[in-house]
């Protein structure tokens, strides 16, 4: 039960960003439940996204549950992946 509050709350947050940077967030992917694929807009680099938003993201999180987030940049012909590990510090 307690599982599924943390998902939920994880799924709230990721639309938080999507919702806040509409411009940056192609789309979000699931390959675990801790492991999510960020998909970035063409153009938005990995960088781009850590280096301008990492510090404003971490307001949104209200869940225990550490994740991974992979960024993953596309040019418009080739995708790269950067394996960014950020996780949700908070203690219950």
């Amino acid at each position: 039960m307690e599982n599924l509050k943390e998902e939920t709350k994880i799924k709230a947050f990721l639309t938080r960003i999507k919702a806040e940077w509409p411009g940056v967030v192609e789309r979000f992917e699931f390959k675990t439940g801790s492991v999510i694929y960020v998909h970035l807009k063409e153009g938005i680099s990995s960088m781009d996204f850590l280096g301008k938003l990492s510090r404003q993201v971490e307001r949104f999180v209200d869940f225990s549950m550490p994740i991974i987030l992979y960024h993953i940049e596309s040019d418009g012909m080739n995708l790269r992946s950067h394996p960014i590990n950020w996780y949700s510090s908070i203690k219950q």
